[in-house]
């Protein structure tokens, strides 16, 4: 759990993104996030290629859940997460 907490911390790429005519910057979408942890789980020794995105999507709802991310609005825990342009 640390390590994964740590790498997606340090490594996620934040970069500006535009929802409904406002800017925000320094975030990421939760398509993106789902791509770049799974291809850092699949590399990973500890987990391997057999990751699935579905399983990806069920840990970020964890990272949620347990406040290591939140939405652009500062909401964690309840809200839930989709392999979308949700912002984060």
């Amino acid at each position: 759990w640390n390590e994964v907490t740590t790498s997606f911390r340090a490594g996620m790429p934040l970069r500006k993104h535009r929802q409904h005519f406002k800017k925000y910057g320094n975030c990421f979408t939760a398509g993106e996030a789902v791509d770049w942890l799974c291809d850092l789980l699949r590399n990973n020794s500890n987990f391997g290629p057999e990751v699935t995105r579905q399983q990806t999507i069920q840990l970020l709802r964890k990272f949620l859940k347990n406040h290591v991310i939140e939405d652009i609005k500062g909401r964690w825990g309840s809200e839930n997460l989709d392999d979308n342009n949700q912002l984060f």
